[in-house]
């Protein structure tokens, strides 16, 4: 396992768009992104392709490659967090110096659409990547402290073990539908147990619809007594999260993995009594019996945690709490 430096006060951040051009958002509110990542003491360096756009891409397949490479080999550059998601980051794969996360270890950070990226440069490398918030995080109206404290404990701390806690205050609305763009916040129920017991393994996940376009590729990572971390964006439904979970049930994920950890839904996915999450798991994880929990505080709803993948874990579903037990960074050079 190959652990990034750890960050620090002055580090710079290359700002990648690896999908979506990040141009259909007003300038103020990258503004405010960038400007609440400086309050940080990080020196954000956007790439060239962020505002490009070539049909409903970033730029072509090779600037956004070129961008990740550039900012891989330029040795002023500590860190490399995406801006956003969107739908084609696979699409890279192919075309990435899979050598160059090696020699020039740096942290990397997204979710989303970035989940393909972050979980492929691990597997085939070593090196840790995290799961975690985007530049957009810190440009909605409201920032989590939790957040923050989050990437912060993870990137700029480090430590041999780290228990992660559920946040007291979430929003889960859709605030960008929102009449005054507004993030509804309410306390948090706290994470949920849906079979109870013990677990220990690698961490790997993230978004599910975006790590299952890896499904039958040679990029599809090993599993096998994994801890899996899974959540799926607002604009899936309880019928396209069932399908999600009995393609990982058909694959035979999980007779692989020896744990399940599940983000928090948003509003918009429409769960109700009659048609519930734990249902589909009813049937999703039907004959197993994983250590689960859910309402876990990531995924497309805020705040959420940051998550190394590839570090060995410990999961304990039945007294709700789920900790790093291996060291994830390495001291800054």
């Amino acid at each position: 396992m190959i652990r990034p430096p750890a960050l620090a006060q002055g580090s710079r951040l290359g700002v990648i768009a690896t999908s979506s051009p990040i141009n259909t958002l007003d300038d103020a509110v990258i503004a405010q992104g960038y400007r609440r990542l400086a309050d940080l003491g990080l020196e954000v360096v956007e790439a060239p392709n962020c505002r490009k756009t070539i049909g409903h891409s970033a730029g072509t397949i090779e600037a956004r490659v070129q961008a990740i490479h550039d900012f891989l080999r330029d040795p002023s550059i500590n860190a490399i967090m995406a801006f956003w998601g969107g739908h084609q980051t696979h699409q890279l794969l192919e075309y990435l110096d899979f050598d160059l996360f090696a020699a020039h270890p740096k942290p990397i950070i997204g979710y989303s659409d970035l989940t393909p990226l972050l979980n492929v440069i691990t597997a085939r490398t070593g090196l840790v990547t995290f799961s975690g918030p985007a530049v957009i995080s810190f440009a909605k109206p409201t920032l989590f402290e939790y957040t923050v404290r989050g990437l912060q404990r993870v990137l700029f701390e480090g430590g041999d073990v780290l228990d992660f806690e559920p946040a007291e205050i979430i929003s889960t609305n859709l605030w960008y539908e929102h009449p005054d763009l507004r993030m509804v916040e309410r306390p948090s129920d706290g994470w949920k147990t849906y079979v109870p017991g013990r677990a220990r393994g690698r961490l790997f996940g993230g978004n599910i619809g975006s790590l299952l376009l890896l499904a039958g590729t040679p990029y599809w990572p090993d599993l096998d007594g994994a801890i899996l971390f899974a959540e799926e964006d607002e604009g899936e439904s309880p019928e396209t999260v069932d399908r999600l979970f009995t393609r990982l049930r058909h694959m035979g994920v999980f007779d692989q993995i020896e744990g399940l950890v599940i983000g928090r839904f948003a509003d918009s996915v429409e769960f109700t009594e009659e048609d519930s999450f734990t249902a589909i798991l009813d049937t999703a994880l039907r004959g197993y019996a994983i250590p689960t929990i859910y309402d876990v505080d990531f995924g497309h709803t805020d705040p959420l945690m940051t998550i190394p993948i590839g570090v060995e874990a410990e999961l304990d579903a039945t007294g709700k709490y789920f900790r790093l037990c291996q060291s994830w960074i390495s001291a800054p050079t």
